[in-house]
């Protein structure tokens, strides 16, 4: 069995690094085009040019590995079914389960891979894309931050900050909120409109107080109120990031800041949840592909890869569709980032087991 598990991995493993090299070129093609003409045209240099194709290498990767396997595996079992190999197996014994298992293994590990290239390098060559583009190309830094939290000790209290939009250059924080403890229980709580930096500290604007006290809350409505946060401008000031650009574990953090502000986290608990689900879609791919591939007649690059395009453009179009109507709480979250898998689970599990009559 060991024997056929190295002949089924050399047999998709090939035809998988082929599916790798397609998908990464017609993906990067357009990255290509673009940065040529800032070189040619806009007066770019080449050096910035080839550093913005390497940033976004990262991305076109963790889209193509999934598309890969499903090429891959649609390729492989074609040829393995069109010279009558799988036949032979079945006819001695060996079960079409039995033969798929090296290759879901194969298409889970395609999944971590992705999971794990999303986690660790994706966030941070995104952000090293949009601030060489916009300080280097552009000449535009941008300014401007949303959903800013951090921590300091302001008058003896541990002080958690959440800021839903932060204008460093013009020093002023908006929609402020911050949680303030004392040995790890909540003592004050103070939200304000706006807060300016001025004079080494930051004065609060048209906001209120909460002292939580043993006999219960006290509430002050003030106008103005002084903060000793010594922290200016500058030292608060974080690379901006998008969705795109964070980690599961920041936005689990951003989730809990939002969550204590009695906002809405639906859409952060959405893009968690895209964020394993989508790189995951490679397993669920190999599932369909398994069954496709032993079809007669499969065995064709231009027909692998014509199934592989109908089967990605189904995934993504459902998964449009899904994340659309969970943005706009139609849909539990949850449910709209994973009902694409489990479709495709689904429908996989089903022609697997058609094929195994």
């Amino acid at each position: 069995m060991r024997l056929l598990d190295r002949y089924l991995l050399k047999e998709v493993g090939g035809a998988f690094l082929f599916g790798l090299g397609v998908f990464t070129t017609l993906l990067m093609a357009n990255h290509l085009f673009q940065f040529g003409r800032i070189v040619l045209i806009q007066g770019g240099t080449p050096a910035l040019a080839v550093r913005l194709v390497l940033y976004k290498l990262p991305e076109a990767l963790a889209y193509s590995l999934p598309m890969s396997i499903l090429l891959g595996t649609l390729l492989a079992l074609g040829r393995l079914s069109d010279r009558n190999e799988v036949a032979a197996l079945r006819t001695g014994g060996i079960s079409l389960v039995r033969i798929a298992l090296p290759i879901l293994a194969i298409g889970f590990l395609v999944s971590v891979a992705t999971l794990a290239l999303n986690e660790g390098v994706v966030p941070e060559t995104e952000r090293r894309f949009r601030k060489a583009f916009n300080e280097e190309f552009l000449k535009r830094p941008r300014i401007t931050q949303e959903h800013v939290s951090f921590r300091d000790e302001v008058d003896g209290l541990e002080s958690v900050f959440y800021v839903r939009r932060f204008r460093a250059e013009a020093g002023v924080m908006e929609g402020v909120l911050v949680n303030q403890l004392k040995d790890g229980s909540l003592r004050r709580v103070v939200e304000a409109q706006r807060a300016r930096y001025a004079a080494g500290g930051w004065e609060m604007e048209d906001g209120m107080l909460y002292l939580v006290e043993p006999r219960g809350t006290v509430t002050t409505r003030f106008a103005h109120l002084r903060l000793n946060l010594r922290r200016t401008p500058e030292q608060i000031a974080t690379p901006v990031k998008d969705p795109s650009e964070m980690t599961i574990r920041e936005l689990r953090a951003a989730l809990n800041m939002l969550r204590r502000s009695g906002q809405r986290v639906s859409r952060y608990i959405l893009e968690i949840n895209s964020k394993v689900a989508v790189p995951m879609a490679g397993f669920f791919f190999t599932l369909v592909a398994i069954p496709l591939g032993l079809r007669p007649h499969r065995s064709g690059t231009s027909i692998g890869l014509g199934l592989s395009i109908v089967v990605i453009l189904a995934y993504y179009l459902l998964l449009s569709l899904t994340i659309a109507l969970g943005q706009s709480d139609r849909l539990p979250p949850v449910v709209a980032a994973w009902l694409p898998n489990v479709v495709m689970g689904g429908l996989g599990a089903v022609l697997l087991g058609r094929a195994s009559r």
